[in-house]
């Protein structure tokens, strides 16, 4: 095989997994932020203390680590069993991402079944966030439903919320 040819070979399968490491943090940090945002919600949060004072809440609750915040939420008892412990699994495993994943996998951008085996492994880290965000996020909405949030400006909101997102960087 052409050397330029096989560095090319390995250099796409580098991005390809680099873009899977990428996405699964992407998830895990939207996890996370939601998880802050719900402790806050629950915990720290008072009727009538203002959007300042809220922001600063949540604002601190972010600076705090994963391991963190999902130990505060089941000390507070917010957390079924089986949610905390889903939520300690995917702890592992964002850490194992974090500290250990490049060294366990070092062959893989030159070996198709370890490729193979981290990308799966890559996928279900993701897909992982993403269910227990779904979660968090459904949990957030039933408490502020419970405390009189309509579903019409829950809607709203988080369609003014993702309009602004999506047109922040454009400017």
């Amino acid at each position: 095989m052409d050397p330029f040819a096989y560095r090319i070979e390995i250099a796409d399968g580098l991005n390809v997994i680099l873009c899977r490491v990428g996405f699964a943090l992407w998830q895990i940090q939207e996890l996370e932020s939601a998880a802050a945002n719900y402790f806050v919600l629950l915990v720290q949060a008072q009727k009538g203390m203002g959007l300042e004072a809220g922001n600063l809440l949540i604002e601190n609750a972010k600076k705090k680590t994963f391991g963190n915040t999902v130990r505060r939420l089941a000390e507070a008892r917010l957390l079924t069993p089986e949610l905390e412990r889903r939520l300690n699994d995917l702890l592992a495993e964002r850490n194992w991402l974090v500290h250990n994943s490049r060294t366990a996998s070092r062959s893989a951008p030159y070996n198709d079944a370890a490729a193979t085996k981290l990308l799966a492994r890559l996928d279900a880290i993701a897909q992982q966030a993403l269910a227990l965000l779904k979660e968090i996020g459904e949990l957030i909405e039933r408490f502020a439903k419970t405390h009189g949030t309509t579903e019409q400006y829950i809607a709203e909101t988080s369609k003014r919320l993702l309009e602004e997102w999506r047109y922040a960087d454009a400017i």
